[in-house]
């Protein structure tokens, strides 16, 4: 269950969830205007992860009722697509993202090997833990019925307005020797 359900007002989620979206761009500008004048600002690439990471929590945890896990994958692909034409765009934003990447696949200062280590093992990791979680048993405990009884059938039928005694009833058809 989405913590903000109750938040939501039936029938005016698609406004509530735009005014959300203004709320939290503004919310950007401003911090990076404060950024600007303390002399510093987030750099493309923590923006495009900050930008990834509150999408995912968007689309898991604030829209209701929750969305099947395959539209989350679906959605997030898309928003990925979008942050990287994004970053992409221009060389003043592509350059940075670029060289963060490119600093961190070499090794470029022990900061950046560090993260790298931290990559190079903990995505097989979380991988081997997510495959572990998607194919091990729920539980290993018996069913609680074993056997599903069917009901006994009826003592008589009526078949062409004549009623048929199945217990004592005999079968024309049978051929007994």
């Amino acid at each position: 269950m989405s913590p903000f359900a109750g938040l939501w007002i039936p029938g005016a989620m698609p406004v509530q969830l735009l005014v959300l979206l203004a709320a939290t761009f503004l919310l950007l500008l401003v911090t990076q205007a404060l950024l600007k004048r303390i002399g510093t600002s987030i750099t493309p690439f923590w923006q495009v992860v900050g930008l990834w990471l509150f999408a995912f929590a968007l689309f898991k945890w604030v829209i209701a009722p929750p969305i099947p896990f395959s539209l989350l994958v679906i959605y997030m692909g898309l928003v990925t697509v979008v942050l990287f034409a994004w970053i992409s765009a221009t060389e003043q934003t592509w350059g940075p993202f670029k060289r963060y990447v490119l600093d961190t696949l070499i090794g470029a200062s022990p900061r950046h090997r560090l993260v790298r280590a931290v990559v190079v093992t903990g995505l097989p990791l979380l991988a081997g833990a997510l495959t572990y979680n998607y194919i091990a048993p729920v539980s290993i405990s018996e069913p609680v019925e074993l056997r599903n009884t069917h009901p006994a059938p009826p003592r008589t039928i009526t078949v062409h307005g004549q009623v048929i005694d199945l217990q004592t009833a005999k079968n024309p058809f049978r051929v007994t020797r």
